[in-house]
């Protein structure tokens, strides 16, 4: 009777015993299983197909949606340029954005885009939506974007691009109040920086700020000139700021053009100076620089034209400086 009584129990360990068994087997064969698949491509992007419903991988369209897709994933080279495309599509009809995709950009821009995208890349997916949100009704976030990136991103192409687009802002009228006195501020600082790599550009947006119906600050000027003339600033800043000043420039230019210590690069935007504002009395100079060499006559014989077209009439507008 004991051992009659002791089967039921018996026979329960042995059912969970090979239950057990089953499972470890089941378990194993599962990894094993997934042993002998293949890695996953990480290398490729998601389809998304539930985020991004409406886009076509495979053929994609030029579409908000396909922007967003390369700022949300990095994209690749086929869809950045397809984003692109519908970028500068949308400033080239001059389309105000909705606000909420208006929105959308400006924090995207503001978070730098995507880390998988190159510098390259970066700087003109950055213009091309510049020129498209200069079309926005409400423009102040985007100033306030670009006042940060003139003032404080890595890339100086990039912080001449965003000041270039105050500027456009600033000649559109669009560009005012507090703000405005803010950058303004901004532009004198930037202008005065000794080593600054944007202030050839600063000094320009200042001299440009009153617009062409008023007469520009001559403390601005003041500052153009003396950047014009510090040899410790870059070519660059130097020969912007030399085309930025007006005719308080030319005894300086003068001083230029015959150096020949200085850049030819240089030289020859105080050549254009003379140019513009010079006179009679340049002749001479302009006629030896003429025979110094082929570089140099590539600006001293325009200048001596547009010095003549000038006093032949002297009610002709300006020429341009460059």
């Amino acid at each position: 009777m004991k051992a009659h009584s002791e089967t039921p129990t018996t026979h329960r360990y042995l059912l969970l015993a090979g239950g057990l068994v089953l499972v470890v087997a089941a378990i194993f064969t599962i990894w094993k299983l997934k042993e002998s698949q293949p890695p996953a491509d990480v290398s490729k992007p998601p389809a998304f197909a539930g985020t991004y419903p409406d886009m076509n991988l495979d053929d994609p369209a030029p579409s908000f949606e396909t922007l967003r897709y390369v700022a949300e994933t990095g994209g690749d080279s086929r869809t950045r340029e397809v984003a692109l495309v519908w970028l500068d599509e949308e400033a080239r009809r001059a389309r105000p954005l909705t606000a909420m995709r208006q929105a959308w950009l400006l924090d995207m821009l503001g978070k730098n885009g995507h880390a998988a995208w190159d510098n390259e890349f970066r700087l003109w997916l950055f213009n091309s939506a510049f020129n498209t949100l200069q079309n926005s009704p409400d423009q102040e976030p985007f100033t306030q974007l670009l006042h940060r990136l003139a003032l404080h991103d890595s890339d100086r192409t990039m912080r001449l691009y965003a000041l270039q687009h105050i500027g456009v802002q600033r000649s559109k009228d669009h560009l005012h109040g507090q703000l405005a006195e803010e950058i303004y501020a901004s532009l004198l600082i930037l202008a005065s920086e000794p080593e600054g790599q944007v202030a050839g550009t600063a000094i320009v947006l200042l001299t440009e700020w009153r617009g062409q119906e008023e007469s520009v600050d001559p403390d601005i000027l003041t500052k153009a000139v003396a950047i014009a003339a510090d040899n410790t600033r870059s070519i660059d800043v130097r020969v912007t700021a030399l085309h930025a000043a007006d005719s308080r420039a030319l005894p300086l230019s003068r001083d230029l053009a015959v150096d020949s210590e200085q850049p030819v690069i240089l030289r020859k935007a105080a050549i254009a100076s003379i140019g513009r504002y010079g006179g009679e009395a340049d002749f001479s100079s302009l006629e030896k620089l003429s025979s110094e060499s082929f570089r140099i006559a590539q600006a001293a014989d325009p200048a001596r034209r547009a010095i003549d077209a000038r006093q032949a009439n002297p009610s002709a507008a300006d020429p341009v400086p460059y």
